[in-house]
C-alpha cells in the first residue's frame, strides 16, 4: 500500500509540472504584445485577421514608394478575393521602422538615446502603455513630435509628465506627443538593452542623420481568409529575396511549437545578415522558451500517461476476472436450484434422509443428468 502511494505522489506531481509548464509558456507568449496586432484589429468581429512582418538584411533597400507598391499588392490581393474596402473601412493597417541615435537637450540636462523610427500605425503594432501624452501617428501633419520613454523622461527632466515640452534633437526643435512605458515582460526585458530612448517619424529621423538609417522592418495587419493567405500576399510581393518574413499571429501554435523542438538551436541561425529589432528577438526567445517548456511537460507526462495505462489495463483485468467470476457463481446458482429441483422431483423423503443433498446431487450427475 506505501509503494502505491508513494507511486501516486510522484505521478501526480509530474502532472502538476505539466501544467506549470503549459501555464508558464502561455503566461510568456501572451506578455508580447507585439505579437497580437491581429487580435487588437478583429476586435469583436468574426473575421480572420494575419499579422506578416518582414525584415530586411543590410542589402535590401526598402523605401518609402516600396510601400505603396505593397500597398497596392495588398489591395489587389483582397479584391481577388472579393474584399474591397467600402467607405471609410479599411481592412489592414501597416507600420515601418528604422533606428539610430540622437543627442538631446532639454532645458535642464542634455543625454544621447536611441530612436526608432516609425512609420504608418506603429502603435497599433506595439500598444505601449502611456504615461502621459498621445501617441504620434499617421495622421500627425506635424513630424517634429516625438515619444520619450521613461528611463529618457526621468533622465532629462526628473519626470514623466512631459506632453506638450520642447526638446532639442541633433539640434532641430521638438515637441514631446507622450510618454511610454517600455515592455516588462519576461522576454523583453531580455531583449532589450539600448537603454534609453524615444520614438519618432522615419522621415525625421533621416533627416537628422543626414539620410543614413534605413527601413529595417515593415508590419502589416489583415485579412486571412484562407490560412496563409496573408503571409503568401506579402512573400510574393517580395519574391525571391533574401528577406526574413514571420506570420506573428501563427507563430505560437503547437505545430510550430513541435517544429522547434525538432530543431532546436538550429532555428535560432539566421545566415543573412539582418538585425533584428528588439521586439523580433524577444519574440524569437519566447519561441525557443515555448520549444523547451513544452518538451520538458512531454517528458514530464509521459510517465503519469503509462501509469494511468498500467493502471486502466490492471482495472479492466479486474473488471473482466469480477465479471467472469460473478458469471461463474451465477451459472453455480443456476445449476445447484436445478439439481435441487430433480432430486425433490425424483427422490422420496426418506432418500433425503438418509442422504444429504449434496451426495444426492453428486449421484445424479454421475448418472449423467445436466441441467
Amino acid at each position: 500500500m506505501k509503494k502505491i502511494i508513494i507511486l501516486i505522489s510522484i505521478n501526480v506531481f509530474l502532472v502538476i509540472g505539466f501544467f506549470v509548464c503549459l501555464i508558464v509558456a502561455d503566461s510568456i507568449i501572451s506578455s508580447l504584445r507585439s505579437q497580437q496586432a491581429a487580435q487588437s484589429w478583429a476586435g469583436q468581429s468574426d473575421e480572420r485577421f494575419a499579422q506578416v512582418s518582414a525584415f530586411f538584411p543590410q542589402s535590401h533597400q526598402f523605401e518609402q514608394q516600396d510601400i505603396f507598391a505593397m500597398r497596392n499588392a495588398v489591395d489587389a490581393a483582397l479584391l481577388a478575393v472579393s474584399i474591397e474596402a467600402q467607405g471609410r473601412r479599411v481592412f489592414y493597417s501597416d507600420a515601418w521602422t528604422s533606428e539610430g541615435s540622437v543627442n538631446i537637450i532639454s532645458e535642464r540636462s542634455s543625454s544621447s538615446a536611441s530612436a526608432i523610427g516609425v512609420g504608418g500605425n506603429f502603435f497599433l503594432f506595439h500598444p505601449l502603455r502611456l504615461r502621459d501624452g498621445s501617441y504620434i501617428s499617421p495622421d500627425d501633419f506635424a513630424r517634429d513630435l516625438v515619444v520619450f520613454d521613461e528611463e529618457l523622461a526621468w533622465r532629462l527632466f526628473g519626470s514623466a509628465e512631459l506632453a506638450g515640452l520642447d526638446v532639442f534633437i541633433n539640434n532641430q526643435p521638438f515637441t514631446i506627443a507622450g510618454v511610454v512605458a517600455r515592455e516588462n515582460d519576461f522576454a523583453t526585458r531580455r531583449a532589450y538593452d539600448r537603454g534609453a530612448g524615444l520614438f519618432m517619424s522615419h522621415e525625421a529621423l533621416n533627416a537628422l542623420t543626414g539620410g543614413e538609417v534605413r527601413i529595417k522592418s515593415y508590419k502589416i495587419v489583415m485579412p486571412d481568409p484562407i490560412t496563409g493567405f496573408a503571409l503568401t500576399t506579402v512573400t510574393d510581393f517580395f519574391g525571391e529575396s533574401d528577406v526574413h518574413m514571420v506570420e506573428n499571429s501563427a507563430r505560437f501554435n503547437l505545430t510550430r511549437a513541435f517544429s522547434r523542438i525538432a530543431s532546436f538551436g538550429e532555428r535560432s541561425m539566421l545566415t543573412e545578415a539582418i538585425e533584428l529589432p528588439y521586439w523580433e528577438n524577444a519574440a524569437r526567445f519566447a519561441e525557443d522558451v515555448q520549444a523547451l517548456l513544452l518538451a520538458i511537460s512531454i517528458v514530464l507526462i509521459i510517465t503519469p500517461i503509462v501509469f494511468l495505462i498500467i493502471l486502466i489495463v490492471k482495472l479492466i483485468r479486474y473488471l473482466i476476472g469480477r465479471s467472469k467470476r460473478t458469471i461463474i457463481r451465477a451459472i453455480e446458482e443456476r445449476d445447484r436450484r436445478a439439481y435441487e429441483k430433480y432430486v425433490a422431483e425424483h427422490y422420496t423423503d426418506t432418500d433425503r434422509s438418509d442422504y444429504s443433498v449434496d451426495e444426492i446431487i453428486r449421484e445424479v450427475k454421475e448418472d449423467g443428468f445436466a441441467p
